[in-house]
């Protein structure tokens, strides 16, 4: 990424079409695989993109930039919660019980003999609920406790589809890694 212009943030705080316009440009591929991340169709991630730098828009005026990284996150904080409100409002959220909540290691699995394209897309292709507690865990780094609060749920329902997706994950790519080295 390249470095990043301070005052494309004074522009967008004054309302400055231009310095709004080149803000979402320097911007939007990052923030659009975010949303892809949460939202796996690609109209609805440029729909929570278009809302989600709306809402920056609207309250660029309350952020005091410190450094680049922390403008970043901030923007980012606000395409994830975007993406979570579509989430929640399509009620696709397949949580798990409780009682399925035990540790699941990745440790047996060679990820370098194993493309990130395939990883990527196997991590799409997961229940939306995993899908999203995972990107928010592993991803976003955020805690079962903050997860819980931002879906909903309980923390050890968190903790359930965390486990769930990684033994859902292991499980497709322990067959790819059969099917494609002969090993299991």
């Amino acid at each position: 990424m390249q470095i990043f212009p301070i005052e494309l943030i004074e522009g967008c705080k004054k309302g400055n079409a231009k310095a709004q316009r080149n803000l979402f440009d320097f911007y939007y591929s990052y923030m659009y695989n975010v949303c892809l991340r949460y939202v796996k169709d690609e109209m609805d991630a440029e729909d929570r993109l278009s809302e989600g730098f709306t809402k920056v828009f609207k309250h660029i005026s309350k952020f005091t930039y410190e450094q680049e990284n922390g403008f970043r996150a901030w923007i980012k904080k606000i395409m994830v919660n975007e993406c979570l409100m579509f989430l929640r409002k399509k009620n696709n959220f397949f949580l798990v019980p409780l009682t399925d909540a035990e540790e699941i290691a990745v440790d047996d699995i060679n990820l370098e003999e194993i493309g990130a394209a395939y990883i990527l897309q196997s991590i799409a292709e997961l229940p939306i609920g995993y899908r999203t507690v995972l990107n928010l865990y592993i991803v976003e780094g955020y805690a079962h406790a903050e997860i819980g609060q931002m879906l909903n749920i309980k923390e050890a329902t968190s903790r359930s589809q965390l486990n769930k997706a990684k033994q859902a994950l292991k499980e497709k790519l322990f067959t790819y890694k059969s099917i494609n080295y002969g090993k299991g």
